[in-house]
């Protein structure tokens, strides 16, 4: 993970080739935790198929940015992600029938894959060609008109890894396109993180480590919601040195904040963890219920982070679907 992506979920990934023994062979030789697959032998199905899904279920930025305004001060805006948003997607299985992927053969007797490619609706999903030799050229030109992102020559012997390969790649480039969108609505010092190497790096080695299969980022300052199959959550809080600084003047301003809470922010090591659908802090004199031990990051900015279960946020934990329900075909 070079960047930060604002969230991750597994999507559907849709196979296209004439041939079903090829793809039946192909499935077998790939082993994906975090994907759906959906095979189709009829390029004519396929599409149908995507661009009725992506007609009803696709990542819209417009659906996740709200401008906040924190009601201790007038000053302090951001903006931040719309949790009611959030809440239909984790209380709903249907997300994971998003498709971020395409794998489509170019020889088709009714449609080659350019053909098929070029005629998706949604344009940030990843279209990725099989080729044979003859293909080639034909591939490096639907590259170049964009109608395909990338091309996987079909003879080779690891072709299941080279797949896998382009998957991974393309599911993290259809959640960069969203990030993108995203970082345009958000203050350009809290953009920072995103492109963060040290901060890319501890966000990678909490998610491999942790086995979440999902995140979503909650706030501007850097702090998300983790998932594993099971839909467990966990919260990792992110403040800057800054944004310490600006929680504590707002307790001082207040004259409200006790005086083991200061002392404590004041040492850097604790802060303040809460989240709430409007953004808003919790009431100043209710702040020793939300203070947790912080650890210290040094990146591009000093960072400090906490990282615990979910309680802090306005989540009904019982009603959240992960992963592993969609894939026992519970429904919504």
């Amino acid at each position: 993970m070079t960047n930060v992506l604002s969230c991750f979920f597994p999507t559907t990934v849709v196979l296209v080739d004439d041939d079903l023994m090829f793809l039946d062979s192909l499935l077998e030789s790939m082993k994906m935790d975090n994907v759906v697959f959906r095979k189709f032998s009829n390029p004519y199905d396929a599409l149908e198929f995507i661009n009725g899904t992506c007609s009803v279920n696709r990542l819209d930025c417009t659906d996740l940015i709200r401008s906040g305004e924190e009601e201790s001060t007038s000053s302090w805006k951001s903006t931040l992600l719309n949790i009611n948003w959030l809440h239909q997607k984790i209380y709903s299985t249907e997300r994971f029938r998003c498709i971020s992927t395409i794998i489509a053969d170019y020889s088709m007797s009714d449609m080659n894959g350019v053909e098929l490619c070029a005629a998706v609706e949604d344009k940030n999903i990843q279209k990725n060609l099989l080729t044979g030799v003859a293909d080639e050229k034909n591939a490096i030109d639907a590259f170049n008109v964009g109608h395909i992102d990338r091309f996987i020559k079909k003879g080779i012997e690891d072709l299941g890894k080279q797949v896998i390969d382009g998957i991974k790649k393309s599911m993290y480039q259809y959640f960069s396109i969203f990030t993108e969108c995203l970082s345009h609505h958000i203050a350009a010092n809290d953009r920072t993180r995103f492109k963060d190497p040290v901060f890319a790096s501890f966000f990678s080695n909490i998610c491999m480590s942790k086995n979440y299969v999902e995140y979503y980022m909650l706030d501007s300052f850097g702090s998300y919601l983790f998932m594993n199959a099971k839909g467990q959550t966990s919260l990792l809080s992110v403040l800057t040195e800054s944004e310490i600084e600006r929680i504590i003047d707002i307790g001082i301003e207040s004259g409200e904040i006790a005086a083991d809470v200061l002392e404590l922010l004041r040492t850097r090591e604790y802060m303040l963890v809460y989240h709430s659908r409007d953004g808003s802090l919790p009431p100043i004199a209710e702040w020793s219920m939300y203070v947790r031990p912080a650890r210290k990051l040094e990146g591009y900015q000093t960072y400090y982070f906490s990282l615990t279960d979910s309680k802090p946020l306005d989540i009904d934990f019982n009603r959240i679907k992960g992963f592993e329900a969609f894939q026992n075909g519970e429904e919504l």
